[in-house]
């Protein structure tokens, strides 16, 4: 079975080595990792992902930038929003969160990390 290919964008680098580390122990997924948004971009341009999640919330390009630049660039691909939700409630519009195939509330809960990513990833296309 090939493993779904990841791409996670976050400014926070603990975080993202621990997503990764956790993910990659399910052994379905190969993630990588852009630490900002135009990293995430330059990466989501060079490469092919099955999946990306983006925070929302990050210095420079905020989360809804990002995933309307994924979207226009990559229709298919499925992109999840990762967000404190409760400190983004009114940034995190209805347009954006119809727009993203996904929400995951930080801190992450692994479960539900994984729920959302199935569930994403069921839905998309791209790969």
């Amino acid at each position: 079975m090939t493993k779904k290919r990841i791409l996670l964008i976050d400014d926070e680098r603990d975080l993202c080595l621990v997503m990764k580390l956790n993910l990659e122990r399910t052994g379905t997924y190969d993630v990588a990792v852009a630490y900002s948004g135009p990293e995430g971009l330059e990466r989501a341009e060079a490469e092919l992902f099955d999946l990306i999640i983006t925070d929302f919330n990050m210095p420079g390009m905020d989360g809804g930038v990002v995933l309307r630049s994924l979207k226009a660039m990559r229709p298919q691909a499925p992109v999840v929003l990762c967000s404190v939700y409760h400190d983004d409630v009114t940034a995190i519009t209805a347009a954006v969160q119809r727009e993203a195939d996904g929400l995951i509330n930080k801190p992450i809960d692994h479960a539900q990390l994984l729920r959302t990513i199935e569930q994403a990833l069921a839905n998309g296309t791209e790969g």
